[in-house]
């Protein structure tokens, strides 16, 4: 039973409210994103060869759940509370488990959920040069939650009964999928954040021009993703935290979960691209020679928002470190 002192009508008014306010924070963090994949740092846009097509994919997927589950949010408020004239009110629509609203709302967290937790291990494997030994483990989680996530989806297609997800059918496997999640994104996050830390250690050795305020920029993409990460899995765990107390507040932290999981994923594309384009050296009185300044290849451009920290030492030129974020 759900906790009586927050009625499913209130849960989905709630809902809706937060989930708008996240979704106009989301929209502006998704054109900002677009402009850092589309435009180089002077609003030149990039040659259609030069896009990384797989990146743009991912971020107008994640907007068309964000911005689905919105619109199927409203729909159903206004399906409850205006069209429906059943007995039961508008809390009998909502607890219509199967109803393809419902439906459309799991696949919504689900599939955005799942999407982000991909987009996180496919970043972990491209900074550990692509070894699946590394994300072995992060897989196999990834693996199982989406196994969850199917079978959540199964099992409220085919309840056709008036309950809501934090009833005894669906709330073991919400539960495992969340657990799946939460551990996946913790390992996955602390493996790039170590990998990070670990070049930039090495690169202490040397002598090399540190960013404003003493720090390197390795240091400063350690501090984006582990901010992001931990926005990521904060609103992960409240999810779990409500859902295995049988609140319906689970159904307003989940609809903001949708949000937040596109946030985050395009907050570490435009604050990697601002740190990149910070760092490029300029022609001026006290800039690097000419000579040394490089442009990056085709090949770079299309992997995607690079960070690259410069050391220069005795007069042998430069060594530059690149890691994909």
């Amino acid at each position: 039973m759900a906790v009586e002192n927050f009625p499913i009508t209130e849960a989905q008014i709630v809902g809706l409210f937060l989930e708008s306010v996240f979704w106009g924070i989301y929209l502006v963090t998704f054109f900002l994103s677009l402009r850092s994949l589309l435009f180089s740092k002077n609003f030149d846009r990039r040659r259609l060869s030069d896009l990384n097509w797989p990146m743009l994919v991912v971020i107008f997927a994640m907007c068309s759940f964000a911005t689905l589950d919105v619109a199927v949010g409203l729909l159903h408020n206004i399906q409850a509370f205006v069209l429906y004239k059943g007995s039961g009110g508008a809390a009998e629509e909502f607890s219509n488990i199967s109803d393809w609203v419902n439906i459309t709302k799991a696949v919504n967290v689900l599939g955005q959920t799942t999407l982000g937790d991909g987009m996180l291990i496919f970043r972990c494997w491209k900074v550990y040069s692509k070894s699946w030994r590394v994300v072995a483990f992060s897989i196999l989680l990834y693996l199982g939650g989406t196994a969850c996530a199917v079978m959540i989806l199964r099992v409220e297609a085919t309840l056709h009964s008036h309950t809501l997800i934090t009833s005894n059918s669906l709330n073991p496997l919400i539960l495992s999928f969340w657990v799946l999640t939460i551990v996946q994104n913790i390992i996955t996050t602390g493996l790039l954040v170590f990998r990070i830390w670990r070049v930039d250690r090495e690169n202490t050795r040397f002598a090399y021009s540190a960013s404003q305020g003493g720090q390197s920029r390795l240091h400063q993409v350690m501090r984006i993703v582990i901010e992001s990460g931990l926005m990521y899995t904060t609103i992960a765990f409240l999810t779990f935290i409500t859902q295995i107390t049988n609140s319906n507040s689970t159904y307003g932290v989940s609809d903001v979960e949708v949000q937040v999981v596109g946030i985050t994923f395009n907050l570490i594309i435009i604050r990697a691209h601002n740190r990149a384009t910070e760092g490029q050296p300029t022609v001026g009185s006290n800039s690097v020679p000419l000579h040394m300044l490089r442009r990056p290849t085709a090949s770079q451009a299309k992997e995607g928002v690079h960070v690259t920290v410069t050391r220069d030492f005795d007069n042998d030129g430069k060594v530059s470190n690149t890691l994909d974020v």
